[in-house]
């Protein structure tokens, strides 16, 4: 088959899984497959875990671009076309990393998607992008966390059977909780927009009638810088929660 595959058959083992960047967003290619580099050689330094025999990401990445697929961020992290690079790399799984930068910081969204577009672990995490790196071990060892464990480890064999689960009304699928959050979220910036801007336009009135000769100048002025603070105040508090929403709404599975 290719070249990588040849190989590691030659030596015994055949490649199970690859990390690839399913999702990139306001970060420069390079860079992106560096972290994704990063991230396969932390989840390999691992003591254990249940991914198998690693296809280094540059020849994951060759093996795709040959087979039709240059531009793994085509994607947009979803499971069925991460589930389709799997097949056509002749991998069982695949690490998808989905990256999006917003100002200094670095948003990763994890998943491990196996051969038939099943999620098998996700992970979503927000990072400072200067030291990013440092932070993927600690990111590999709770992804592995979450993942079922191999097909033939150990089961514990329970000789009491367990009680049936209740019967559970089936009901058409809701929005997902985390675009609920998100849209609250985004609520509370505009809300704190507005009031941000009210506290402007008064904080602007009050100064433009100040007068030197007002008996009550300091009053006045300390009640227009207060007013002015508080649209500061507001401004920030509706960035932040805008960004908040942006990344809940991005990072939350369909």
């Amino acid at each position: 088959m290719l070249l990588a595959l040849a190989t590691l058959s030659v030596l015994g083992a055949s490649p199970d899984y690859s990390v690839v960047v399913a999702r990139r967003l306001g970060l420069e290619p390079k860079r992106a497959t560096e972290l994704a580099t990063s991230f396969a050689d932390a989840l390999e330094h691992q003591p254990t875990h249940p991914l198998g025999t690693l296809l280094p990401v540059d020849e994951a990445a060759a093996a795709l671009e040959r087979a039709g697929f240059p531009d793994t961020t085509v994607c947009s992290g979803s499971a069925p076309c991460v589930a389709s690079l799997a097949r056509v790399s002749g991998l069982a799984r695949i690490v998808a990393l989905q990256l999006v930068k917003v100002g200094s910081e670095l948003a990763i969204d994890v998943s491990v998607v196996d051969v038939s577009g099943k999620i098998l672990g996700v992970l979503t995490r927000s990072v400072k992008l200067k030291g990013a790196n440092d932070e993927l071990p600690a990111l590999a060892a709770e992804l592995i966390a979450k993942l079922p464990p191999p097909a033939d480890a150990p089961v514990e064999v329970k000789l009491t059977p367990p009680t049936p689960p209740p019967a559970v009304e089936v009901t058409a699928p809701a929005m997902p909780v985390g675009r609920k959050v998100a849209l609250g979220l985004g609520g509370g910036a505009v809300v704190a927009l507005g009031v941000g801007v009210g506290l402007g336009v008064s904080a602007l009135g009050q100064s433009k009638a100040l007068s030197p000769l007002d008996p009550q100048f300091e009053n006045k002025a300390a009640a227009a810088r207060s007013a002015a603070l508080g649209a500061d105040l507001s401004y920030g508090l509706a960035a932040a929660l805008a960004l908040s929403a942006l990344v809940a709404w991005l990072f939350t599975p369909q």
